[in-house]
């Protein structure tokens, strides 16, 4: 008998708003569908609920539970100790799942299996192999605890994304509860039309993930998600999340022209390396509704770039910006900051080419260590000055944001600053869609305000702290320390 499946995307502690679609398990979830499983997907980031009542309505046999970053770290620990007293198998995946240490995971008590990169094969081959007794050893891509030990099996090869069905949002508790206001679109999706990246960034789980490896979804298959997307849902503007959404001139056309057919009205942004796109195929990306590109410049420092691999060419850094400018485009530049052996030459090179760029946003993350990453690897084998995590919550502390065990030479009050500058400066400029002042933070707030009653109380009342409190900071960064900002030319 087949069992049925629960699928689970646990709250965030300090979002009122999902970030995206949970596209992740909506795939999984479709997969399994396809192969006649009865699968129910929950979302707690959109919905106010709690374990107690999913359980009531819909007992599986198995629950998974998607692990995106350690933002979701205690909604996943309160969801698995719930479902570990109903005594039915608990699988964790996702990203975080291929970062983090293993032996940090099985400590909690509260998983029985995890799931490596790409899903939809391994629970495929997961539940069969329970549903007849067989043994875990012989499903591809997961760990899991035999005797106190762990086993980690061989990688899974991956599917050819032909193989996976299209996307099915009846899954969902409703498409309305992931619209996001963004760049004059008030009903932005997030969507994918390819899987994994070629690129050897250091830093990037791609490497874990994907091994390097990008494959296209079946061009008709994306354009019919699209199309039901609009005319269903009601969706006005895309996002596509794929690591690189467009490799080059010609697959960028291929999507202008499928696009065009589709005569349908909705604009749309996307993902991609420096290098890749033509002046003249931005143009033409612009004609067919694209607004939006982000590009991951990380530094401006050739000797940090060259350090993580980042492979591009830095000598098409500042047309490409200008580009976008004259197609019309807005443009994002995103910076990191942080880095291993980073120094103040190369944090003020970084500085000095976001304000040359002719780049609408520039925004600076922190880097985020990970130990199983290869930069990670790299530092663990070669120095004893790294952070070192004892159990699975230490890792709350890696915040994109506001992550204080960065290793690079610069203080960390300067990080906070220079962050600062440029979020703030994003935050109350404009809107890139019309000539309010602020327009963009005050649909974000109001946003947020239509939430908080579908939220649950607890978990709104930690992500208004949250939110707040960072504002709070970030204003008082910039506000004591004049200083570091004519340190850094920050006016």
């Amino acid at each position: 008998m087949k069992q049925k499946v629960l699928l689970i995307m646990p709250y965030h502690c300090d979002l009122i708003h999902a970030i995206s679609l949970p596209l992740g398990i909506l795939s999984i979830g479709s997969y399994l569908k396809q192969h006649g499983y009865e699968v129910k997907i929950v979302d707690f980031s959109v919905r106010r609920t709690s374990a107690k009542k999913v359980w009531a309505s819909f007992q599986p046999d198995i629950v998974g539970i998607s692990f995106p970053s350690v933002k979701a770290i205690d909604g996943i620990l309160q969801i698995s100790r719930f479902f570990r007293d109903k005594q039915v198998p608990i699988v964790w995946g996702g990203s975080f799942v291929d970062v983090g240490v293993l032996r940090h995971f099985f400590n909690t008590g509260l998983v029985d299996i995890l799931s490596f990169c790409e899903g939809e094969a391994t629970w495929l081959d997961l539940l069969q192999t329970l549903e007849r007794g067989g043994d875990l050893s012989e499903v591809e891509g997961i760990a899991y605890l035999k005797d106190g030990e762990i086993v980690t099996t061989p990688p899974r090869p991956f599917l050819d994304p032909a193989e996976l069905p299209r996307l099915d949002f009846g899954l969902l508790q409703g498409l309305p509860e992931y619209y996001h206001y963004l760049y004059g679109c008030s009903h932005v999706v997030y969507v994918y039309l390819s899987k994994g990246c070629p690129a050897h960034c250091t830093f990037c789980v791609n490497t874990l993930c994907h091994r390097n490896q990008r494959r296209r979804r079946p061009l008709p298959d994306f354009i019919s998600e699209i199309t039901e997307l609009v005319t269903k849902y009601d969706a006005n503007g895309f996002y596509f999340c794929d690591e690189l959404a467009f490799a080059n001139d010609r697959e960028l056309y291929e999507i202008c022209d499928a696009f065009e057919q589709t005569g349908l009205p909705f604009n749309w942004g996307f993902q991609t390396r420096i290098g890749c796109l033509s002046e003249e195929a931005l143009k033409r990306a612009y004609d067919a509704g694209c607004r939006w590109i982000d590009y991951g410049v990380e530094s401006g420092s050739k000797r940090i770039l060259k350090e993580v691999k980042k492979g591009i060419p830095y000598d098409r850094i500042e047309p490409d910006f200008e580009a976008c400018s004259k197609a019309g485009l807005i443009s994002i530049a995103n910076f990191i900051i942080g880095f291993p052996g980073e120094t103040e030459e190369d944090i003020k090179a970084s500085i000095a080419l976001a304000k040359r760029l002719k780049s609408t946003q520039n925004t600076f993350a922190r880097y985020i260590f990970g130990e199983n990453t290869p930069a990670g690897k790299k530092l663990m084998e070669e120095t004893n000055d790294y952070p070192v995590f004892h159990k699975l919550t230490d890792y709350k502390s890696m915040d994109f944001f506001k992550n204080k065990q960065h290793l690079s030479h610069i203080p960390q009050k300067e990080l906070d600053v220079i962050q600062a500058y440029f979020l703030m400066t994003a935050i109350f400029r404009k809107d890139y869609s019309d000539s309010r002042s602020y327009d963009l933070f005050i649909k974000s707030v109001l946003t947020v305000l239509r939430r908080l009653p579908r939220m649950d109380f607890v978990c709104a009342v930690k992500a208004l702290y949250e939110i707040s409190s960072d504002f709070l900071r970030m204003a008082c960064d910039l506000a004591f320390h004049p200083g570091i900002r004519k340190k850094y030319d920050l006016q």
